[in-house]
């Protein structure tokens, strides 16, 4: 579907931004191909038609399209008169990291803890929709339209970081549209079994038998819905319980390590350092502590 993706430690990189309009319907979408130029179209009054790649786009008031990099689109069908749109053209990123092959970043974010994995997932931005707040998403292109018109020398860093909240408010709805899913309701109850026994980690049988469902079943969806298995995210949230643990008590590693369900010290420290990156010792000269 040519569907535009975003790594999340980059940000989208402009080129241009525009405000257009044609009155007399006497222009349609000019026939390119932008080969590192990403394209997104919003329609503020009238309908303009795009074709990509043989996929034909009818965009009216409201609604929003992003057109991919070196992927061929034209229009063969002029702008209804009055018609007013505003354009982005930005890069995604340097291709340090293959964004094809990147994981989708998790709308499943229940820990404080966050990961260096984070940051190396990517969005991938809807391919069209229909804002629900035309006001609000055309106050924010207008800002986007004076930031990239103004004088200033930060101009190109300001305009990419503003485009970027702009980008990640989109992709927060299409979250948001995907939480009703049948599959998201079940992840949601698995992840509020965990959170409410973050002082344990749950066996198999435990939670098939309180979610109702076979635990192979669960284990593959839970796997496909967050990208992490049952046992990482398990550890994640008892090593986020054994954090807040060291910093809020005068106690030692083997306590946090004995509270906490782990067979020894040894393999808390394991986890820990898998978890966070760092040993429970090197974390705690890194922080503060109350």
């Amino acid at each position: 579907m040519n569907e535009v993706s975003l790594y999340t430690n980059t940000l989208p990189l402009i080129r241009e931004i525009g405000h257009m309009w044609d009155d007399k319907g006497v222009l349609d979408h000019p026939i390119r191909l932008m080969e590192t130029l990403n394209v997104f179209i919003y329609v503020k009054k009238g309908d303009i038609q795009v074709i990509e790649d043989d996929m034909e786009f009818h965009l009216q008031s409201g609604a929003y399209l992003f057109l991919k990099k070196n992927v061929p689109h034209w229009g063969t069908r002029l702008y209804t008169p009055g018609t007013e749109w505003y354009y982005i053209h930005f890069y995604d990123s340097f291709d340090y990291i293959n964004v094809e092959t990147s994981r989708e970043y998790s709308k499943y974010q229940h820990s404080t803890l966050i990961m260096e994995e984070t940051y190396l997932s990517k969005m991938t931005l809807p391919k069209t929709g229909t804002v629900k707040n035309p006001e609000y998403t055309e106050l924010q292109l207008k800002k986007l339209c004076e930031e990239y018109l103004s004088p200033h020398t930060l101009r190109p860093l300001t305009t990419s970081s503003m485009t970027y909240q702009f980008f990640i408010d989109l992709y927060s709805k299409k979250l948001e549209e995907s939480n009703k899913s049948r599959q998201h309701r079940i992840v949601g109850k698995m992840i509020d079994l965990f959170s409410h026994s973050s002082s344990k980690k749950l066996s198999s049988k435990e939670i098939s038998e309180s979610i109702g469902m076979n635990y192979a079943y669960l284990s593959t969806l839970f796997r496909k819905e967050t990208g992490k298995s049952i046992t990482q995210f398990q550890d994640e949230l008892l090593i986020e319980k054994a954090i807040k643990m060291l910093k809020e008590k005068c106690i030692n590693i083997s306590e946090v390590s004995d509270s906490l369900g782990f067979s020894n010290a040894f393999y808390f420290s394991r986890v820990f350092k898998k978890v966070t990156g760092v040993s429970p010792t090197t974390y705690l000269n890194e922080i503060y502590r109350n």
